[in-house]
Parts: C-alpha cells; sequence; structure tokens
C-alpha cells in the first residue's frame, strides 16, 4: 500500500493538492477497509480455530481411551491367537493323517466289496447250473417214469382190449350166448 501512497504523490501534480488529498482519502479508506476484512477474517480464523481445536480435543479425548482399550486387547490376544492358531494347525495335520487313514481303509474296504461280489456272483452262476441240471435231469426223470408206464399201460390196454375182444367173439359165437346180448359191451 505504501507503494500506491508514493505514485499518488508523484501523478498529482505541483498545485494541485485537493485532488491528491482526495486520492489519500480513498486510499485511506481502502486500507481502513482491508484492514477491517483482515480483522474480521483473523477474527473468523481465530473462532475456526477454537472450534476445531475443541473438536480435536474431543476426538482426542473419546479415541484415546478406545485405542489404548484397543492395544489392550491386541496385546491380550495375541498369545491366545497364536495358541488358537498353533491348535488349528495341530488339528488340521491331524485330520489329515485321519483322512489318510480312512482313504486307505476306505480303498481296502471297496477291494474287499469287489472281492466278494465277485465271488458271490461266481457261487450263484454254480448254483444257477446246478438248479438248472436238477431241473434238467428231473425232465428227463419225469419223461423217462411217463414213458416207462405208457408203455405198459398201452401193452397192458392192448391186451385187455385183445382179450375183450376175443371173449366177446366167443361170445357172439357161441351156442349159449346170453339173453339181450347182441353187441359187445365198451369199456
Amino acid at each position: 500500500m505504501f507503494h500506491l501512497s508514493v505514485v499518488a504523490f508523484w501523478w498529482q501534480g505541483d498545485g494541485d493538492l485537493h485532488r491528491g488529498s482526495i486520492f489519500l482519502l480513498v486510499i485511506a479508506a481502502a486500507l481502513v477497509f482491508q484492514a477491517i476484512g483482515v480483522c474480521a477474517a483473523a477474527l473468523y480464523a481465530s473462532r475456526a480455530l477454537r472450534k476445531f481445536t475443541a473438536v480435536s480435543d474431543s476426538f482426542e479425548r473419546k479415541t484415546i481411551p478406545l485405542i489404548e482399550r484397543t492395544t489392550a486387547l491386541i496385546d491380550d490376544l495375541t498369545p491366545r491367537i497364536k495358541a488358537v492358531s498353533s491348535n488349528v494347525e495341530q488339528i488340521s495335520y491331524t485330520v489329515r493323517e485321519k483322512v489318510d487313514e480312512l482313504s486307505a481303509t476306505v480303498a481296502e474296504l471297496n477291494r474287499t466289496v469287489s472281492d466278494v461280489n465277485f465271488k458271490t456272483r461266481v457261487h450263484v452262476a454254480r448254483v444257477h447250473g446246478m438248479v438248472e441240471d436238477a431241473l434238467d435231469t428231473t425232465q428227463e426223470v419225469q419223461a423217462t417214469v411217463q414213458e416207462s408206464i405208457r408203455k405198459p399201460v398201452k401193452q397192458i390196454a392192448g391186451i385187455i382190449a385183445g382179450v375183450k375182444a376175443a371173449i366177446d367173439t366167443l361170445i357172439a359165437r357161441s351156442p349159449f350166448k346170453p339173453k339181450g346180448y347182441d353187441e359187445p359191451y365198451d369199456l
């Protein structure tokens, strides 16, 4: 601002004091307004700084205990977390061993079941063959028995038919024929 006042004196000229004083008054008024603006800005900045400081203090009062409790909790939980992690690792190894053992047992069980299944199929096939042979033999025996019974029965029936025919013929030619006998009897 000082530079403006020097420029104003230089620009004034020789005898024109009134014009220079108005210019100085305008410059003074501008300086006063500028000073008021700077003071208002400083006052506003001071109030904002106080509010910010109050908020910062409040935030600090609330967060420091929280941070301290969190730190204490982390310090307290760190050994427990390490122990749990170690236990989980041991459990993982144990489970892995048991799964491997179970896998071997299941594989052996599968082999055993497959072997039993194969043997059962072989025995079922053998029993099936035996049953078929027994049924075939039974049919052959039945056919043989039927044939062995049928031939003698036919022969006996033939003999009886022959005897009957002979008797009928004898009776028909006989002088002692019974009364009412015209035709031979059908058996």
